[in-house]
């Protein structure tokens, strides 16, 4: 009898073992549907999940998940001066979308501040060749000419511009100014 009691303790104390080394191994991840997993070893990438439940042995696995549905970015009140040296506030809505999840991870540090950054960019340099009583009639021209300008600079951080949109144009009043310069 004294066996049999030896023998059970024995082998509950090895099943917890075996089920504490198991825990401490194996490591599970869902990556949703729509989203990509980024698999880092020790701080290092090593591969790209796709959506789907994975199981990954050995130690020091993380993931970093990655959205690559479709989505909008807003650029609001970005002050530009037209060719006619008025002061204009736009306002932009950039769709895009992630279509290179290692890129956009790795190339830069927030892709979206650059996208934003890109886009402003963009826009100064394209507003100032237009007069301010052009702009507001010009409007699906200079969302062309600011997509033509941000695709290029947005696919070398891995990311695919859909879409520009002008939402906004309004003009600055001496007070916006002043107020602007107080802050």
């Amino acid at each position: 009898m004294f066996y049999i009691t030896i023998l059970i303790i024995t082998g509950v104390v090895v099943f917890i073992i075996a089920r504490e080394a198991v825990k401490a191994f194996r490591h599970v991840f869902c990556v949703p549907e729509g989203w990509a997993g980024l698999v880092y070893q020790h701080g290092l990438y090593v591969r790209r999940s796709n959506a789907g439940r994975h199981v990954i042995w050995g130690s020091g696995w993380s993931v970093n998940l990655v959205d690559l549905r479709k989505a909008f970015l807003p650029v609001n009140g970005q002050e530009v001066l037209t060719a006619d040296d008025v002061s204009l506030k736009v306002c932009l809505l950039v769709t895009y979308q992630v279509a290179d999840p290692v890129k956009a991870a790795h190339e830069t540090q927030h892709w979206q501040n650059d996208l934003s950054y890109a886009a402003e960019l963009a826009l100064c340099t394209a507003a100032s060749g237009i007069t301010s009583e052009a702009l507001p009639g010009q409007r699906a021209e200079l969302a062309t000419q600011l997509l033509a300008c941000v695709q290029p600079r947005a696919a070398k951080i891995g990311i695919n511009i859909l879409a520009i949109e002008v939402r906004d144009i309004s003009r600055v009043t001496r007070e916006d100014a002043v107020r602007v310069a107080w802050c």
